[in-house]
């Protein structure tokens, strides 16, 4: 995933959700190692969840869902890590490694 350095940047999102398509719970979601250029930021707000299966249906009702956000360090360029742990299916707990590549903003004129 790509950021420019310094900007807030959307870096993932996740939701639990009802057969019906309402929402069901925020999924807790833990930051298992932090970045080290940078912060991460954990909000609940409204998703378009991207499911997938008998779910598919869901993707055009906004839920209550669990989105990450990055902002780097002012001034940082290169690479950044954030590893995220989440509950998944059946009780199951996935943890997810994030890279980041941060870029420096291209100003025109």
């Amino acid at each position: 995933m790509t950021a420019l350095s310094g900007e807030k940047t959307r870096i993932g999102q996740t939701w639990h959700i009802n057969n019906d398509c309402s929402h069901a719970d925020y999924p807790a979601t833990h930051i298992v190692e932090q970045p080290k250029h940078g912060r991460l930021q954990i909000v609940h707000e409204p998703v378009f969840p991207n499911a997938a299966g008998k779910l598919a249906k869901c993707r055009t009702v906004k839920v209550g869902g669990v989105v990450g956000y990055y902002t780097s360090e002012p001034g940082y360029i290169g690479s950044d890590r954030i590893v995220l742990s989440s509950p998944y299916g059946d009780g199951k707990i996935e943890e997810t490694v994030m890279n980041v590549n941060v870029r420096r903003l291209l100003r025109s004129g």
